[in-house]
């Protein structure tokens, strides 16, 4: 279950990177807490390259097409370098959250509050990057 979780996070996260930000080789620092969880979960820190592709229009509030989700993107709000919306799904499981955020033009910053039927608590989970450089 953390590692379904954690996989769907992290995609939103691909697709959630980009309204502003310049293709290069991004640092991603990912926390989150999960209520119930038998012990705290560490930071994750993961490295990727963005193309310009990655980084076109508002993606930064777009999440891509996972394989068997229903998942939508509801009331997206993009105002200068701020942004925040909802997300809902009902497949692979049962998932609703706010997302909120600033993105520049090197950096990322993203809260995420997801809600499942049976947890204890809200998931919820910081995500910063920042631009290292170009692609290698």
């Amino acid at each position: 279950m953390k590692k379904a979780v954690f996989l769907f996070l992290l995609s939103m996260l691909y697709g959630s990177n980009a309204a502003a930000l310049n293709p290069g080789l991004y640092e991603y620092t990912m926390k989150m807490n999960m209520p119930g969880a038998p012990t705290a979960l560490p930071p994750t820190t993961i490295q990727r390259c963005l193309s310009a592709k990655d980084v076109e229009g508002a993606k930064a509030v777009e999440m891509p097409p996972m394989p068997n989700s229903d998942c939508k993107v509801l009331n997206q709000n993009i105002s200068g370098a701020q942004f925040s919306y909802r997300i809902s799904c009902t497949k692979p499981q049962k998932l609703d959250g706010d997302v909120k955020g600033t993105v520049s033009a090197t950096t990322l910053s993203m809260d995420m509050t997801m809600h499942t039927p049976g947890a204890p608590g809200p998931m919820t989970q910081n995500i910063s990057a920042k631009r290292l450089g170009d692609c290698k």
